[in-house]
């Protein structure tokens, strides 16, 4: 890992500050792929912005690559969930434009965020929604070069302080913590480091691409998509090179949401799959050729109805969940694992959940994952005598699970291969 580079993206990150203190409202981060049957996510965020009589959104698609097409999209979502049309406001801020519209070129909307007409319109809103895309496209239409807020921005942070809700889906996901996440992947991360920011439309990168977000999520390091594409290894990596700044940091599913209330601090999860809490508070890492050996984290899992407040780091159940530990469904011992780093591989939450928590039969589950054909990295999950484990059969007959402080350990190891005699 180059470690001026990491030196520079520190002394940059801690030149950012929040444009905003102690604000009032609400938000709702979602993890990408939000469909638009998710009941939870759309009644909880349209009842923050004052219900569907009263709130008024505003939609800003600037990282989207169809801009119209996004807008199109959530708003004929909102008009469903009971939102008046006349309450939707398109703020066409925009740097690509949509090939679906012919006689509008939205690359020309770029340096609308200066517009105070639109600036008043975000003000006079209860709520903001950021739609998907490349997030380094909002950071570049929504600050000015020398880092400062736009007017559009400004106004944002005016709803937010004032008690309205900001949300936002997979790219709109990735800029509401102050670092922000801009590219790479789990293997990458930790095979190759962190690289600095190359300008508003990064080139496609293994590395891990850390930059600065918008900071509306003032908690921790947020990343999105994040068991469907195996993300942990990249969030870790994130979290590890920031801990003079964040201890957690929170990875959020596809059609899921974290709902974050500014003022008591307590996140809870509404949607389809789950959130995970990464706490790096005793973590300690050192660096084996080059390569990171991380130990001691805890890690946190939480689904939909359950709730985690950030001043206590206590997880709480939703209701009706019941104790897995000492009521384990399965005895396996000795789980294989493989690919939790790979998008094909195991997933993260199968491994902290049916293999661990809920299993009697091992009291810690490893996963190794290849960086080559001899080389690879050991994640070893182990529960600890204070990790928890919750379950509960929904209506449709599958298991939601809560864990709560399991014990993470990435190690670099050499793997020999034989073949059985």
């Amino acid at each position: 890992m180059n470690r001026k580079i990491v030196l520079f993206l520190t002394l940059l990150l801690l030149s950012v500050s929040g444009f905003s203190q102690n604000p009032k409202g609400s938000l709702v981060i979602v993890g990408g792929a939000l469909s638009p049957d998710n009941k939870d996510v759309y009644h909880k965020m349209i009842e923050l912005a004052g219900g569907p009589e009263k709130a008024i959104f505003a939609v800003i698609p600037s990282a989207s690559g169809v801009a119209v097409q996004s807008w199109v999209s959530i708003s004929k979502t909102l008009r469903s969930y009971g939102v008046r049309e006349e309450n939707i406001h398109l703020i066409n801020i925009s740097v690509m434009d949509d090939d679906s519209t012919k006689d509008v070129d939205e690359s020309k909307w770029a340096g609308n965020a200066n517009d105070k007409r639109l600036a008043r319109t975000v003000k006079a809103c209860s709520a903001v929604w950021f739609t998907g895309g490349d997030q380094m496209r909002t950071m570049l239409a929504l600050t000015k070069p020398n880092g400062e807020p736009t007017p559009v921005l400004e106004s944002v942070w005016d709803v937010y302080k004032r008690g309205g809700v900001i949300g936002g889906s997979s790219a709109g996901a990735a800029i509401m913590s102050e670092i922000m996440i801009g590219n790479g992947n789990s293997m990458g991360a930790l095979k190759l480091g962190i690289i600095k920011d190359n300008g508003p439309e990064n080139e496609e990168t293994d590395a891990l691409l850390l930059s600065k977000g918008l900071g509306f999520f003032p908690e921790g390091i947020v990343d999105q998509h994040f068991n469907q594409r195996a993300r942990i290894g990249r969030l870790i990596v994130a979290l590890i090179n920031s801990k003079d700044r964040f201890n957690l940091a929170f990875g959020i599913d596809e059609n899921t949401a974290l709902i974050y209330t500014a003022p008591d601090r307590n996140i809870q999860v509404a949607g389809a799959a789950g959130v995970t809490v990464i706490n790096a508070t005793d973590a300690a890492v050192s660096y084996v050729k080059g390569l990171p050996d991380i130990s001691n984290l805890s890690i946190s899992y939480l689904e939909n109805g359950d709730s985690y407040h950030i001043q206590t780091g206590g997880l709480i159940p939703a209701p009706g969940k019941k104790a897995t530990r000492g009521n384990e469904y399965y005895k396996r011992e000795h789980p294989v694992q493989a690919g939790i780093l790979s998008a094909n591989g195991s997933t993260l939450r199968d491994v902290i959940t049916i293999n661990l928590i809920d299993n009697k039969g091992s009291e810690s589950v490893s996963n190794l994952s290849f960086t080559d054909e001899e080389n690879a990295f050991l994640l070893t999950f182990t529960k600890k005598s204070g990790s928890q484990g919750y379950y509960l059969e929904n209506a449709r007959g599958e298991d939601e699970y809560s864990v709560a402080d399991i014990r993470l350990d990435i190690s670099p190891v050499k793997v020999t291969l034989t073949k059985i005699q």
